[in-house]
């Protein structure tokens, strides 16, 4: 609703009052008169946005801290000026605003000016699209103290404290650091560790930035309990901490300390009726032996958290040379992404999965590889986190997706029998709006039946947002894709999946394949998925079939499909080509496999 009609349909209310009752009538326009003011002289701004995120109405000071007048703005998305990064921020606001009407979201927004000033607003958005008077998401605006923090003199460094916790703050903190290094001078040894509360951001989104303010500063208070003369504990940044210690010399003498930071998150932390169990990550710098100065110890240490976090949760790392090393890998990586997709640098390569019986060619796995200039070939456990963290496994997804169906019309073009085709999909992927329209539009252009079409998902797509997961994977059988489950029988939650999806396909982990021959436990959950499967009339394949023993144990449980390295390792389209026309994929088993 625009200004005008707010301003049209508020007259209409005051005249017809004004009619019944004069008294009221005055006073009302008192009070608009009196809100007028407060909004036109305040230094805050406000703003009223509907649910796709255009101004439908912005106050007067809009024009003093950004320079724009409130014309301008009104009817623009309220995210026009904001840089991806920050605009991907403001997005995840309005979500959990959406989600969340009872409670007030509050984030920090780098902006530009008309100037083209880059400036820190500290933003409160709230839910009030269910107010008849509003009808949409209400924002109060302003100009944050971090642009305070920033121009201040560095000289000047003054030692503040977090307004949340109550500890030095990261202007202090730098300062405070730089102090005791000067003071050490290089004859006595410093530690400093950050500590990375895991997941932080999860327990914000999901329950709110007033629980996630409640957790920290019962984290601070716990944190305390390692003060000394020796210890200092400052707040980094917003889920992290930075501890700065005299404890020794080396390493060895900073392992009792870390280990105490890692027992004060041994119990649950209570916020209101949430039990909440929280880890930590940590990552050590030591001064002198990994810096001679703060900004570099301070690199060190973030580089060694890093490295600590890939470890997974509740795991420390001491800065190393090797640390550097993998950490400048995983930079190239990141950065070399676009690059490759638009150099070629990826390739598809194919699985055949195969009937165990008749060594028949069933279908087969579309696997990604990508070979880099300088790193060589890389792992895909190594560049598919990576991808899903930014964000370009969708990009991906979809390149893959077009590439695998240009396989198969060269396949056809070839004369060669058609086959269906599995391709793996993250959560990232299934959580794009319109993930299967993307599908289809992609099967369209490349004109490919779907019921060529295999879709596998792991454990983690079923439980990220299972309506939505149950939605769209009805969608992709409507129109003749089939649904595998991939490393089926790894989760604690396997079985229940088959009670609550619609799955075509089981695909049993290669970690149960590998141990059948020695391992009695699982030997028996692999009967018995084998036996579920042909139960509940569910196709079944075997993954990672390496030897001539697993293959025997496999089929003497009536296992009919598997694929592994015993059959093929994956490979490019054109070794696959001459499979596809022999119709069948012998294992290959030679002497060494038979122990002759």
């Amino acid at each position: 609703m625009r200004k005008s009609s707010i301003l049209a349909r508020n007259k209409t209310i005051a005249k017809n009052e004004k009619k019944h009752n004069p008294g009221e009538s005055y006073a009302l326009k008192n009070l608009q008169r009196r809100f007028q003011v407060l909004v036109q002289d305040s230094h805050d701004v406000f703003e009223i946005i509907n649910s796709d995120g255009t101004i439908q109405y912005i106050s007067p000071a809009v024009e003093k801290i950004l320079g724009y007048k409130p014309e301008e703005r009104i009817g623009k998305p309220a995210y026009e000026l904001l840089e991806p990064t920050e605009k991907y921020k403001f997005k995840q606001m309005l979500s959990l605003a959406f989600n969340h009407p009872d409670q007030v979201v509050q984030e920090e927004i780098k902006i530009k000016t008309k100037a083209g000033q880059e400036i820190i607003l500290s933003c409160d958005m709230r839910n009030k699209l269910s107010e008849p008077s509003i009808q949409g998401v209400i924002l109060n605006w302003r100009v944050s103290s971090s642009n305070r923090n920033r121009e201040d003199s560095q000289a000047k460094a003054p030692a503040t404290l977090d307004e949340l916790t109550r500890l030095p703050a990261r202007g202090a903190f730098e300062s405070l650091l730089s102090q005791h290094m000067a003071e050490a001078r290089g004859e006595e040894a410093l530690a400093l560790i950050i500590v990375d509360i895991d997941r932080f951001k999860y327990i914000n989104s999901y329950l709110g930035y007033e629980h996630g303010d409640q957790l920290l500063r019962q984290i601070s208070r716990r944190l305390r309990l390692l003060c000394t003369d020796q210890v200092l504990l400052c707040r980094f940044s917003g889920d992290q901490y930075a501890i700065v210690a005299a404890w020794g010399e080396g390493q060895d003498d900073y392992l009792p300390l870390v280990e105490e930071v890692l027992r004060l998150f041994d119990a649950p932390f209570i916020v209101d009726e949430h039990k909440l169990d929280i880890s930590v990550s940590l990552g050590i710098s030591l001064y002198p032996h990994d810096a001679q100065d703060s900004e570099t110890l301070v690199k060190s240490a973030y580089a060694a958290l890093l490295r600590g976090k890939a470890a997974g949760k509740k795991h420390y790392q001491f800065y190393s040379a090797d640390v550097e090393h993998k950490n400048y890998r995983e930079f190239l990586l990141r950065r070399d992404m676009q690059k490759a997709l638009k150099e070629g640098q990826f390739a598809v390569h194919y699985q055949p999965i195969v009937n165990l019986y008749t060594n028949e060619v069933l279908a087969v796995e579309a696997l990604l590889r990508w070979k880099h200039p300088l790193c060589g070939m890389i792992s895909p456990a190594e560049f598919i986190p990576i991808m899903e963290e930014t964000g370009f496994i969708v990009d991906m997804g979809k390149w893959l997706l077009e590439e695998v169906c240009r396989s198969h019309k060269q396949w056809q073009k070839e004369g060669l029998p058609p086959l269906k085709v599995s391709i793996n999909c993250s959560s990232v992927q299934f959580a794009e709006e319109c993930f299967v329209e993307s599908i289809q539009a992609i099967l369209d252009k490349m004109q490919l039946d779907p019921r060529y079409l295999i879709i596998e998902i792991t454990e983690s797509v079923l439980i990220d947002n299972a309506k939505k997961v149950i939605a769209d994977l009805q969608k992709l059988q409507e129109i003749g894709i089939l649904v595998a489950v991939d490393d089926f029988g790894t989760g604690f939650s396997s079985l229940s999946y088959l009670l609550t999806f619609n799955i075509d396909i089981i695909k049993i982990d290669s970690s149960f394949i590998q141990n059948i021959p020695t391992n009695k436990t699982s030997t028996i959950i692999t009967h018995s998925v084998i036996n579920l499967a042909r139960e509940l009339n569910i196709k079944l394949v075997a993954e990672g079939i390496e030897s001539p023993e697993q293959l025997s144990h496999l089929k003497r449980f009536n296992c009919h499909t598997g694929q592994g390295y015993l059959y093929s390792k994956p490979i490019p389209q054109h070794q696959l080509a001459e499979i596809i026309a022999n119709k069948k994929c012998e294992p290959q088993i030679n002497a060494e496999a038979l122990g002759i």
